[in-house]
């Protein structure tokens, strides 16, 4: 059973607007402090085949056998760095896209760990601090190690098998309907990652920052919210579904959903957030080591 806890849906709304005006805040400065700017030799893809681009200042580039001009996709501010469109000189334009550089993929770590992350954990210690209730009030403590440590630990060890199965499901169906499962954005930065300081952050998001944050606000939050005003199941549904939806993938729209209702099922049964914190944080871990070293497989 999880903890009673005070705070109403208008609470709920209150940090779901204020997160919301957190991540903008973080991609404007994002946008004004990490400029589009690229330089020197790098890869781009166009899905199936990659190719060495030299870029030039005035926005010009080179390859083997071409040169010309290129700009990001969209206009500023909003311009989309993982799509550049090439303008050949011989008259020819075609798009690929493109990981980042080190500089924008650093940049984007950070914008996520204080603006996406950070803004939910301060976010919810001020409903604390509001309501005079202490973290074990509101979503309990280590009182049973088993429970809140080591069965977690074996679960979010064995869903990665029943994870990989629904993926399957939904790049199959997302096929059939004529869609494109492309691959995360957080997939393909892990993968790409070649710097120490990079990795180190990109481990800290995924294995600390997010599975503290995203527990906090979907299970500790959203669900206990709306399952007290006496809707259980929609409290289920909807935490699992935004949960999954935050996410901003339809290929991993079917394995979060069920992930997500494992973790509200671990929260019931033990008491205490720590312990979908720890199923959450393992699943990350081990999906990030594999990123890393087996990113075909995940992909």
């Amino acid at each position: 059973m999880t903890p009673r806890v005070p705070w109403t849906p208008t609470d709920v709304m209150q940090i779901l607007l204020a997160w919301i005006l957190a991540i903008l805040i973080g991609q404007i400065a994002y946008g004004l402090f990490v400029p589009a700017h690229i330089e020197g030799r790098h890869r781009v893809s166009d899905g199936n085949q990659s190719i060495e681009v030299t870029f030039l200042p005035d926005n010009r580039y080179k390859t083997d056998s071409d040169s010309g001009e290129y700009h990001f996709e969209g206009e500023q501010p909003h311009q989309n760095r993982n799509t550049i469109i090439f303008k050949s000189d011989n008259g020819s334009e075609f798009a690929r896209k493109f990981i980042g550089t080190t500089r924008d993929r650093v940049g984007i770590i950070a914008v996520n760990l204080v603006f996406v992350q950070g803004s939910v954990i301060i976010l919810i210690m001020l409903l604390l601090f509001k309501y005079r209730l202490k973290w074990k009030d509101a979503f309990g403590g280590l009182h049973d190690p088993a429970k809140t440590i080591a069965l977690p630990f074996l679960l979010g060890s064995f869903f990665l098998f029943p994870a990989f199965l629904l993926h399957s499901v939904s790049h199959f169906i997302i096929i059939k309907l004529g869609g494109d499962p492309s691959t995360q954005q957080a997939v393909q930065m892990v993968s790409a990652s070649k710097n120490y300081t990079e990795i180190v952050l990109q481990a800290f998001s995924v294995v600390f920052m997010a599975p503290v944050a995203e527990e906090l606000l979907f299970r500790g939050v959203i669900y206990s919210s709306i399952k007290q005003i006496g809707y259980q199941r929609a409290a289920i549904a909807i935490s699992a579904i935004l949960f999954a939806a935050v996410h901003s993938s339809w290929a991993l729209m079917l394995p979060l959903i069920v992930l997500a209702c494992i973790l509200v099922w671990l929260y019931e049964k033990t008491g205490s957030l720590f312990a979908p914190m720890v199923m959450h944080a393992t699943f990350n871990a081990i999906n990030f080591v594999l990123i890393k070293f087996s990113p075909q497989l995940v992909q």
